[in-house]
């Protein structure tokens, strides 16, 4: 297995969080994935669990390329892109709909889960993932989703100056308060309960001291804390 000790993210990393991601749905879960690494979870979930994507589908499939031999043109690939423009499949019974009408299901509550990246998360569950200084921002849609019924943070632990992005209080601008539910990073897994922060889980090859350590936010350590666990 490929880890990352430092501030850095491997691509096994990013697989790994998305594998441990997966875990959270059921069959029936419908469940929305922001751009970037969260995308990668679509392709671990189990059979029966419904990925949405806010420009309109409901059964986002597999991602695959364009200039994949493999793939008949009668699939019309180019006309099924999520909301990072990246082509999928879509899975049987897939449904398109209007943009309006996947707004309607994002902002009515009814997605059991959404998986977002972050630039911060403070302690107190609140999220930051928009805007960094000095950098083009646009908000998208990531302020309606976390109306989710879970929302979870996939993240590097810290920086890539190895400064910690999970923090007592956020310093940029947020994207929701007090909504963030899970933060999954490469080596640990946090649950917020009663506007608490608790570690859950530790990825083999980190211990407790090491999340301490390059943790600003302050949390309690769960009495069933998982330890070594394989991702």
């Amino acid at each position: 297995m490929e880890m990352s000790h430092g501030s850095g993210q491997t691509l096994n990393d990013k697989e790994a969080m998305a594998r441990r991601i997966a875990k959270f749905f059921e069959p029936g879960d419908v469940i929305n994935l922001g751009i970037g690494a969260p995308l990668l979870v679509a392709n671990n979930v189990a059979d029966g669990v419904l990925v949405h994507t806010e420009n309109g589908c409901v059964g986002v499939g597999e991602q695959v390329s364009r200039t994949d031999p493999t793939i008949p043109e009668r699939t019309q690939l180019e006309s099924f892109v999520n909301a990072g423009g990246i082509p999928f499949l879509p899975v049987p019974g897939a449904m398109v709909m209007s943009h309006a009408m996947s707004y309607a299901i994002i902002r009515g509550g009814h997605l059991a889960a959404t998986v977002l990246g972050a630039f911060e998360v403070s302690q107190e569950g609140d999220l930051a993932n928009w805007f960094t200084p000095g950098k083009f921002a646009g908000m998208g849609g990531a302020m309606d989703l976390c109306q989710a019924k879970k929302v979870i943070v996939m993240t590097t632990h810290c920086t890539k100056k190895g400064e910690p992005k999970l923090l007592k209080q956020c310093t940029l601008p947020l994207t929701c308060k007090g909504q963030v539910t899970h933060v999954v990073t490469e080596r640990c897994v946090f649950e917020f309960i009663d506007g608490k922060m608790y570690l859950k889980e530790i990825r083999e090859g980190y211990d407790l001291q090491n999340i301490k350590d390059n943790t600003d936010a302050e949390f309690i350590v769960a009495d069933d804390l998982k330890t070594d666990v394989e991702y």
